[in-house]
Parts: C-alpha cells; structure tokens; sequence
C-alpha cells in the first residue's frame, strides 16, 4: 500500500483528516474489505492507547511506557498499529488490575450482537399507521415500525447483558439485507474516536465502521443506540432511519 494511503489511514482513524479529502477516502474505504479492516485496526490501537491515558492510578513506570507507545506510533503510525494495539491492551490490563478499574462496554462490542440471532419473534402492528413495534421496549423506549414506510420487516428479537448493560436488539430485513437496532441500557457508552458526525431531525448521528459493517449510533433519553448494517447496507440507509421521527409522533 503507498505510504501516503497508509498515513491518510491513520489521520482518518485519530480524526485529523478533514474536508474533501476525507470524503474522498471514506468512500474508497467503503468500497474496500482490506481498507476496512486496515482502518478498524489503526481504530483500534488508538483506542487501547487513549484508554490508559484515563486510568489515573497507574504507577509511574506504566504511565511512561504508555506515553512512549503514543510517540511510537505517532513517528511509526500504520507499520506498528495492530502490534500496538496489543501492547497498549497489555498495559491497559496492567494498569487497571492496579488501580481496580474495567473497560466499559463499547460500541464496537455493542455492535457485535448485530451477528448474533433472534431468539423470539416480533409481532406485527394492528394497523398501518402504527409507528412502533407492540410488545417491544427497552428503558421505556419503542422500537419503530418501519416496513411500511421503508420496507424494513422486523424478523425477531434477543436480549443480551454485557458488562452490566443489558442490550436489547430488533432485527430487520429487506430483500437481502440485514440490519440490527439495539437499545443500550445505563450511562450512554464512550462515542467512537473519529466517527463522522452528522445531524438529522435534531439528533446528532455518529457514523463509524466496527467489523467491516457501518454503524450509527445516537442517543435516546441518555442511552445509546446503535444501528448496524450487514453487507450492502450504506451509511445512506441507516442514517435515513436512525433521523426518522415520524413527524415527532415517538422520539426514535
């Protein structure tokens, strides 16, 4: 790859690449599995090294060793970013076996139930006007009823606990596509390093990539939600449904 790519990766990862070119190489990203997977790990290794940055009861020594890892990369930047990224969690995991502490529960790792499946069936409206699931909640909060409009089927639901959160997902399918709705329970989960950002119906949308599938998350009453995409879904999709607010009816 040309160093050149390999250094926009990077930018595009820590959010220092702006405007055009960014555009230009997000759209290169989405059209590229190695460059997906490529910019999920510079992601992922920024995100091992920015989390020890907040585990303040680290003894001195770990502490330097973090900080020379962050200038490591910074001269070295992708050639050394997935080894970095286990050298980072080595020290993340020694730091925080000192001073008591655990990694929260991120969106990459909400993400992953996207893959997961149903475990029941979802019920279908009484009637068309319906802009809710019935029967389907998580923190008060409905799931929308989007077939009608968008032609998203609900085809079922499962109930996970992560981390002390309790995850609450609906799937929905059209044609081939899949795509996942899940409701995160507790204090909403860190927000992705360098997602892009984009507002609909006054809601903030956070887009990012999490295992090769796009992914948008927003908040709801101080939760997360995080909607995920399967293969030939767009950020275009997603964000269309995640700003959808049936005219105020229900703040989805």
């Amino acid at each position: 790859m040309h160093p050149s790519l390999e250094r926009d990766l990077t930018r595009l990862a820590d959010g220092t690449i702006k405007g055009s070119r960014r555009d230009r190489l997000e759209r290169r990203v989405a059209n590229s599995p190695e460059l997906q997977a490529r910019l999920n790990d510079q992601r992922r290794a920024i995100a091992a090294t920015r989390s020890l940055a907040e585990l303040e009861r680290a003894p001195v020594a770990l502490h330097r060793q973090y900080r020379e890892l962050v200038t490591r990369r910074r001269r070295r930047a992708p050639a050394i970013a997935l080894g970095l990224a286990g050298s980072a969690g080595a020290l993340a995991c020694a730091i925080a076996g000192l001073g008591g502490g655990q990694a929260a529960l991120t969106v990459a790792q909400a993400a992953t139930i996207a893959v997961r499946p149903a475990t029941t069936i979802v019920a279908e409206p009484a009637s068309d006007d319906h802009v809710a699931l019935p029967g389907v909640q998580a923190e008060g909060m409905p799931f929308p009823y989007w077939e009608d409009r968008f032609g998203w089927h609900a085809t079922g639901e499962r109930t996970d606990r992560i981390d002390g959160h309790a995850l609450t997902t609906v799937f929905y399918r059209r044609g081939g596509e899949r795509i996942a709705y899940t409701i995160v329970s507790g204090n909403a989960l860190p927000p992705v390093a360098a997602a892009h950002t984009t507002v609909r119906g006054g809601t903030v949308l956070a887009g990012s990539w999490s295992g090769g599938r796009p992914v948008v998350t927003w908040l709801r009453r101080g939760h997360t939600c995080v909607l995920s995409g399967g293969p030939g879904v767009s950020f275009a999709a997603l964000t269309q449904l995640a700003g959808w607010r049936s005219h105020g009816e229900i703040p989805f």
